[in-house]
């Protein structure tokens, strides 16, 4: 019964451990506005679990305040989408 336990906490530590450094990563990206244009960057803690298709991410623009798809720009890209 340990085994499992001590299994199953590993996965989960393992995990969480991918989850936070994927959010990590994704937080040297900017993110462009499609409401008011600008790109912005965020915290690697506002991008825990959020929601996303591909580029795209469901994010509140931090100067506009509008909450609505907004595209991962790599560094070094510039432009729109």
């Amino acid at each position: 019964m340990s085994y499992w336990l001590g299994a199953v906490l590993s996965v989960l530590l393992l995990l969480t451990a991918l989850v936070i450094w994927q959010a990590r990563i994704l937080s040297r990206r900017r993110f462009w506005c499609r409401s008011c244009g600008r790109l912005f960057r965020l915290p690697w803690t506002k991008l825990l679990f959020r929601q996303h298709i591909q580029e795209d991410w469901l994010l509140r623009c931090p100067y506009c305040g509008e909450k609505g798809w907004c595209t991962a720009k790599r560094n070094g890209k510039r432009g729109c989408k």
